[in-house]
């Protein structure tokens, strides 16, 4: 059964446990409602038939939202529950997940009505064992809340995650801190680009970060933002 948990006013988010590279690092679905009563699912996690109840109460699914390249393990069984939502993917989706039915891409900044803001990170990549991958990343922004809801662009381990995932994160140096990993630093090849895209980013009222991995940042969000792509760039923003 899918817990809700109230992050702001008609906003939402749902995590659920996750691997990757065998580290514990769990994955979060952001749930917005906007000022139509319309639901956005941002990222969906693992749904159910029995979750619907819980989601049709706060109002109708009407956009789904697969964020990057990476995030779709679960978009299709989302489709299935609601078949009636746009789905909206990225460049790139659509040749890797020919099996997902696409309405709209996100490779433009865009917005959601007066609500919610979107923007596709340029230059944005991550080295990955395969080779650099760029994820297409787009991040979001709740103006209502003052939220930035980011995806695989950054990170922000605690103590709430298992000893593991704690120990990686104190050694790639991101343990209790908002910032990308290693992995994207070497990847993003195009730092002008990022630079664009973030400055971009920090044009937005923001002080709470939402991660698709991670703990949320309530508060000084923006400042730790900043600084994580700092230190990805090299400079100062």
């Amino acid at each position: 059964m899918i817990n809700l948990i109230p992050v702001a006013e008609n906003l939402w988010n749902a995590t659920q446990p996750f691997s990757y590279l065998g580290l514990e690092v769990g994955i979060r679905m952001v749930i917005v409602r906007l000022n139509s009563g319309e639901l956005l699912l941002i990222s969906p996690i693992q749904l159910q038939a029995s979750d619907c109840a819980t989601l049709d109460a706060l109002g109708l699914v009407s956009h789904l939202i697969a964020p990057n390249l990476f995030h779709h393990l679960f978009f299709g069984p989302a489709q299935s529950l609601y078949p009636e939502a746009k789905a909206w993917g990225v460049e790139g989706l659509a040749e890797k997940r020919p099996d997902l039915k696409l309405d709209g891409l996100l490779n433009q900044a865009g917005n959601f009505g007066p609500d919610m803001e979107y923007l596709p990170l340029e230059g944005f990549g991550a080295l990955l064992p395969r080779g650099i991958c760029f994820a297409h990343e787009t991040v979001f922004w709740h103006r209502p809340s003052r939220s930035l809801i980011l995806t695989d662009s950054s990170f922000h381990f605690d103590e709430t995650f298992p000893w593991g995932t704690q120990l990686a994160a104190r050694l790639m140096g991101s343990y209790k801190v908002l910032k990308p990993s290693y992995f994207e630093k070497l990847g993003s090849r195009d730092k002008a680009q990022v630079k664009a895209s973030v400055r971009q980013v920090l044009a937005w009222d923001f002080d709470r970060v939402i991660m698709a991995h991670g703990s949320i940042v309530e508060t000084d969000g923006k400042a730790q933002f900043t600084a994580g792509f700092e230190w990805l760039l090299g400079e100062t923003l």
